[in-house]
């Protein structure tokens, strides 16, 4: 089996707004202080998001004991990456893909719920990249694991 999923690339602490659910969370955050989903529901939303260091990863498996890790890469998904391929859009569409099932499934089956998400964040990252100083690393990376069956 392998398993594909975001972490950070140590075991340094991370903010939430480093991680990809603390920038959906702004986002959200922005269309409900302007009243486009309601507020208390942003509040009651609750998604338990952890992006582990591969070394958490590896000890997580091990004591958990059904499967052994094969393989385990770390790689960064903007590495080499021409920076002017990393638009707002692309960012903000990234986010819908991932969260649009629980976004919508939480807020309401309205489909401008997205869109407008797709707007507002595109003005949220398109703000943050021009006042944001550009981190040379990423804090991000994406973890795959080839396990097998213990």
């Amino acid at each position: 089996m392998v398993v594909s999923l975001q972490g950070r690339r140590s075991d340094e602490p991370v903010t939430e707004s480093s991680l990809i659910w603390g920038t959906a969370a702004q986002i959200l955050g922005t269309m409900a202080s302007e009243g486009v989903i309601d507020k208390e529901k942003l509040d009651s939303l609750y998604i338990p998001v952890h992006g582990p260091s591969d070394e958490e990863l590896r000890e997580i498996i091990q004591e958990e004991g059904s499967f052994s890790i094969t393989e385990m890469r770390v790689h960064d998904p903007i590495s080499g990456m021409d920076r002017a391929l990393l638009t707002p859009n692309r960012l903000v569409n990234s986010l819908r893909a991932a969260f649009e099932p629980i976004i919508v499934q939480h807020f309401g089956s309205l489909g401008e719920i997205m869109d407008e998400f797709v707007r507002t964040g595109e003005k949220h990252l398109s703000l943050q990249r021009r006042s944001q100083v550009k981190h040379a690393r990423n804090p991000r990376v994406m973890l795959v694991v080839s396990l097998t069956k213990a």
